[in-house]
């Protein structure tokens, strides 16, 4: 069972709430084990989007925010894979698109190496 993060985020208008679902490895800058997962239920208002959802995230975590953004050009770093809605980051949704009730967003950690 993925451990879970229940906290009521408060927000000056919530529009609802998306899913952050931390896995494998990238949970352990998170406060997990680095093997499974953990869970956080965002509230998100009318104009945020998958960056700032994402951005607000890492700044409660600052190894998570070391390791998910690039400190050069404040864009993704390369070793973690964003997925929202099980597409991966790039193909339906971009750091800019508009984050809807009930919306899910992955962060996978890439595996490197031969």
């Amino acid at each position: 069972m993925p451990e879970r993060d229940n906290e009521p985020r408060a927000t000056a208008i919530s529009a609802g709430q998306v899913e952050i679902e931390v896995v494998a490895w990238v949970s352990k800058f998170v406060g997990g084990d680095g093997s499974s997962r953990k869970v956080y239920h965002e509230p998100i208002g009318a104009h945020d989007t998958v960056r700032s959802i994402l951005q607000r995230l890492s700044q409660r975590f600052p190894e998570l925010h070391k390791a998910l953004w690039d400190p050069k050009s404040g864009d993704l770093g390369e070793h973690i894979e964003v997925l929202v809605n099980d597409a991966v980051l790039g193909l339906q949704h971009t750091l800019e698109s508009s984050a809807h009730d009930g919306d899910r967003i992955a962060l996978i950690g890439l595996y490197l190496g031969g």
